[in-house]
């Protein structure tokens, strides 16, 4: 019995007492010690505001010369600030609306909801308006946000109103909402508002630009051409923003070529500033913990690292047709070695492979989840010609396929590899040359045969039988 509460004692590491080895005190003193190469770690943090605009001053002037119209009598009633993730779009807003002293604001994020009656509750939060209990009596909530926003402006003294709503592209996949009322009602907010000699101005931060959207006419007319592009950051707006950063963030200088090493994987994640920084921060925070000074190689265990969160943290929460769809783009991708594959290929392969007697998705369904995909930096679009078939939407894993492939299924993604593998061998035996006698009549079988194994194999990656294959099942 005492052997066996000495090995306990051991195996969690406690002394025989039951009291931990390793106080409190001791712990924070570890932590302490670790992170004196900060002097200001909040520096470090992606979402907090710099200290000057670095590669956006075009984007903030535009945004600020539009809320200043209200000076003349006239604001533009809605903004759309579209561009990739890591642009610095919510940033460079959230900045502008904190400086611009003239103008009450509402920061709202949609990504907490995913309808558009989720959407209109949020909005009357940050209000302090009681939530719509019902989606019945419409315009009722924007009538209560038009008399919270009022007594705002006259209690504040100030005309001007903003209100800023994050992702506002979520609401586009809402299959039972109407985003254009949505919209439109904001709209009319406006001009209620400008009847009391108020100001106002919604502002949607999307990944896409909000005309691109289908939305009706009375939308669009009202709307105008108010849209600010934010294009990706480039190599040298990503180092000099870091530099910046690493100056507040650490007690001695940085090494420009951790900087440059940095700035070199966030571009060629299209110039995600984000993503630049998390690597600075993280690839500090190892080697401090290793009692080891920073180096490149800290930078990019870094990059592997979160690359591995950020997948797992997108899984966690998905449901199991979103890991169908992204099996499907990971496995297409590997076997086929194409990068871009249209939406109608995909929504094929997510048919066909893996079939489980579920209902499938929808064309429109599988193309919704393709869109929360881009949301969360999995995968990138782009909209490309067929010919005379028009033109079509496709898609392109953003993330490494083999860090996909394990973290969905590891033994489906090990018998993909192992299914290449024995392909290629059978390739290559088969081309060999064959017996030298009778020459032409075994090149010619030979070839028939090859002709007949890359036809099953063409089959297999593009999964063109109507067949189960049972070497691919598996639970996502």
């Amino acid at each position: 019995m005492r052997a066996r509460l000495v090995e306990h004692n051991q195996m969690f590491n406690a002394s025989p007492e039951g009291a931990p080895s390793t106080s409190i005190a001791d712990i924070v003193s570890k932590v302490e010690r670790e992170n004196l190469i900060f002097a200001n770690k909040r520096a470090l943090d992606a979402l907090s505001f710099p200290m000057k605009i670095i590669g956006r001053e075009e984007q903030t002037e535009k945004i600020v010369r539009f809320l200043l119209g209200y000076r003349y009598g006239h604001v533009v009633p809605f903004i759309s600030v579209y561009g990739r993730s890591g642009s610095g779009k919510t940033t460079i807003v959230k900045h502008v609306c904190k400086e611009f002293s003239e103008s009450e604001h509402e920061f709202v994020n949609l990504r907490r909801t995913r309808t558009v009656f989720g959407a209109t509750n949020l909005v009357l939060a940050s209000l302090g308006l009681e939530p719509m209990k019902g989606s019945g009596g419409n315009k009722i909530p924007f009538e209560k946000m038009q008399d919270a926003i009022s007594i705002r402006l006259e209690k504040n003294k100030k005309k001007l109103f903003v209100l800023v709503l994050d992702e506002f592209d979520v609401i586009f996949g809402d299959p039972r909402g109407r985003p254009s009322d949505f919209i439109y009602q904001l709209l009319e907010l406006e001009k209620d508002l400008a009847q009391k000699g108020f100001y106002f101005c919604a502002i949607g931060i999307s990944n896409n630009v909000l005309s691109g959207y289908d939305l009706d006419d009375r939308v669009k007319s009202r709307i105008g051409t108010s849209e600010i592009f934010f294009a990706p950051y480039h190599y040298g707006n990503v180092k000099t923003i870091l530099e910046e950063r690493a100056q507040q963030a650490f007690i001695c200088k940085i090494d420009d070529v951790i900087l440059e090493r940095c700035a070199k994987l966030a571009s060629q994640d299209h110039g995600d500033a984000r993503r630049a920084i998390d690597l600075l921060r993280v690839a500090a925070e190892t080697a401090s913990a290793a009692h080891k000074p920073l180096s490149i190689a800290y930078v990019d265990q870094a990059s592997r690292e979160l690359q591995k969160d950020r997948i797992e943290n997108v899984l966690t929460d998905s449901s199991y047709n979103f890991k169908r769809v992204l099996a499907v783009i990971a496995r297409i991708t590997f076997l086929s070695k194409e990068e871009w594959h249209y939406t109608s290929v995909i929504v094929q392969q997510y048919k066909k492979v893996w079939f489980d007697g579920a209902q499938p998705l929808s064309y429109r369904r599988v193309s919704e989840i393709l869109r929360e995909m881009e949301d969360t930096g999995l995968v990138l679009s782009q909209i490309s010609s067929r010919g005379r078939h028009g033109y079509g939407k496709q898609y392109k894993l953003e993330m490494p396929l083999h860090v996909v492939g394990r973290k969905l299924n590891a033994n489906w993604w090990f018998g993909l590899l192992e299914a290449e593998k024995m392909h290629k061998r059978m390739m290559k035996y088969m081309r060999k040359t064959g017996d030298l006698s009778e020459k032409q009549k075994n090149r010619i079988e030979r070839n028939e045969a090859v002709d007949e194994k890359e036809k099953h194999w063409d089959s297999y990656v593009w999964n063109d039988d109507d067949g189960e294959n049972d070497s691919e099942s598996g639970e996502f």
